[in-house]
């Protein structure tokens, strides 16, 4: 059953045309990857879905429902919530009041709740959340800006660059995080720039090339130089 669907959206930035004709089929449940690289026209989309962009064209439903062009605060209301790059949490916050934001609408003994769930899924949180989260690795705030985005208790996540300018062993153990997650019924729109670690992360994945979507398949039945030639634009790809 599909809970998000771009359908045929175009998104411009003044004169330029960012995203043509893009369409995404999210089905409740799965981890789906948008593959590209940078300046491809990956957080355009993700913007876009969240209302941060208006589509020129096309539309965008959540579980039926026409959210395109909505703002930001109401389509967090029916269930979509944003993990950004971990660069963008609340610095001269601390890492407490860094996650209650993200459950501002619950009632106190809810967001408390919501608040356990986060440190048992993310214990170093816990063990900062009195620190400012300017102080943090980056790991640690990326790790911030999932649990964040989870203290709204969404039906879907989107991860924007989850795994930017940071160490492998830090990436595979946010990953393991992001598969405890999907195991709670949370679906996952993850954004990457690595194609064999989308991929393997992955029940489904787009390459997105020049804000077009080039490629698309199971992950485990695309083949990865057929992938690669996709996302670097060779040969029939090209425009």
């Amino acid at each position: 059953m599909s809970l998000l669907e771009v359908k045929n959206i175009d998104v411009r930035y003044g004169d330029f045309l960012a995203l043509h004709d893009i369409s995404l089929n999210v089905e409740e449940g799965s981890i789906v990857s948008l593959i590209g690289a940078n300046g491809a026209g990956k957080s355009t989309i993700m913007n876009t879905i969240c209302g941060l962009n208006k589509p020129v064209k096309g539309e965008i439903l959540f579980d039926g429902k026409n959210i395109s062009g909505l703002k930001p605060s109401r389509i967090s209301k029916y269930g979509l919530s944003m993990a950004p790059e971990g660069s963008h949490c609340f610095e001269r916050m601390t890492v407490k009041d860094n996650l209650l934001m993200g459950a501002y609408l619950a009632k106190g003994s809810e967001r408390m709740e919501r608040l356990k769930s986060v440190y048992k899924l993310f214990p170093v949180l816990e063990e900062k959340q009195n620190q400012m989260s300017t102080y943090l690795s980056g790991g640690q705030r990326q790790m911030l800006a999932i649990g964040r985005g989870i203290m709204t208790q969404p039906r879907i996540l989107l991860c924007d660059e989850i795994s930017l300018g940071l160490a492998p062993v830090v990436i595979n153990d946010i990953y393991e995080k992001l598969k405890e997650i999907s195991a709670q019924g949370i679906t996952l729109l993850i954004v990457e720039q690595d194609v064999n670690r989308s991929l393997k992360n992955s029940d489904y994945a787009y390459v997105i090339l020049e804000g077009r979507v080039v490629m698309e398949g199971k992950s485990k039945e695309l083949n990865v130089e057929d992938v690669n030639d996709a996302y670097f634009g060779m040969n029939k790809y090209a425009h």
